[in-house]
């Protein structure tokens, strides 16, 4: 069944990742033989595009590249898929940012490295020109790569818009830490939840406080990924659950949190949507990455999410 697009406005990284990964078992503080998986354009906030627009939804992106190679091909590989990029900024004399993965062994992420000072220049003097036409976009998908200060103006300015926020790292994660109660949707892993919400969350049962608190400072819809245990939701539609992982013939996980909320957004987005509904894609979407060495399924179908979707068990923790 074909479901109707929904316009998206994805805030954020877009930029080259390099993935590489240990061919023994990795060592900290150590040189570790590695071989090149690949090197792709990436960012989180590109990722969750690239995955909305190929499950059909109109996407556009605002991000910053330098005035160099890597930022033309950036925008060139939003645009070959239909993503608008015309408010992705060539900053002049800057380099485009990048991210490089170490995974171990197995496949796990053991060492990511980002130079993202390009986005610093995301500044509310470079948007707000631009705010009525942000604004008429019915959602906004906002990771933490933002300044604080241009983030906390795009929550103060969003009018009917939703803010779907992406917390990116732990280090980043404290960006929304300002503007908690003005966030529509948050998305979040245990590690940034927990410096969100001061919690240490290592079990299911501590990742439901920290959920109840988040929405308690008036977040409606809040999800926590807990990594290979699951994941848990909460809403007022649906009541707080846990999601066990589905199964997967593990590849690379790098990229699986932002298909996560890839899936997830194309189905809240839609009319009428449910959380249920949206966990199930997300959790689809997710599997499916993993499944895929880097960061996007590019021969994606509706079909096998919907499939993936359907093995989704949902345990009420209410």
């Amino acid at each position: 069944m074909n479901t109707p697009s929904t316009n998206i406005l994805c805030f954020g990284a877009a930029h080259f990742d390099r993935t590489l990964q240990c061919t023994e078992q990795f060592v900290p503080a150590a040189s570790n033989p590695v071989r090149t998986l690949h090197r792709k354009p990436g960012g989180v906030a590109r990722n969750i595009a690239v995955h909305l627009r190929l499950l059909g939804n109109n996407i556009a992106m605002l991000s910053a590249v330098g005035d160099d190679g890597d930022g033309e091909h950036v925008i060139a590989a939003l645009s070959e898929i239909g993503i608008d990029t015309r408010r992705v900024m060539k900053i002049e004399g800057k380099h485009t940012a990048g991210y490089t993965a170490v995974l171990d062994e197995t496949g796990e992420l053991a060492l990511g490295m980002m130079d993202a000072e390009v986005y610093d220049l995301l500044t509310i003097d470079r948007l707000d020109p631009q705010l009525t036409n942000l604004k008429a976009w019915p959602w906004w998908m906002i990771d933490a790569n933002l300044p604080v200060e241009t983030i906390s103006w795009l929550a103060d300015n969003k009018g009917n818009t939703k803010f779907c926020a992406s917390t990116v790292s732990p280090s980043k994660a404290v960006r929304f830490r300002p503007v908690l109660d003005k966030l529509d949707l948050l998305i979040t892993n245990q590690a940034e939840a927990s410096i969100l919400t001061g919690i240490k969350i290592k079990e299911i049962a501590q990742a439901k406080t920290a959920i109840e608190l988040l929405r308690g400072k008036g977040i409606p819809d809040v999800v926590i990924t807990l990594g290979a245990t699951g994941v848990v939701s909460s809403s007022s539609q649906s009541g707080t659950a846990f999601w066990r992982p589905l199964a997967t013939r593990l590849r690379d996980v790098n990229g699986a949190g932002d298909a996560f909320y890839s899936g997830f957004l194309s189905a809240f987005s839609k009319p009428h949507a449910k959380m249920d509904d949206a966990v199930a894609n997300g959790l689809a979407m997710a599997s499916l990455t993993a499944e895929t060495n880097g960061t996007t399924v590019w021969n994606l179908t509706q079909i096998a999410v919907a499939e993936r979707a359907a093995q989704a068990e949902k345990k009420p923790l209410d």
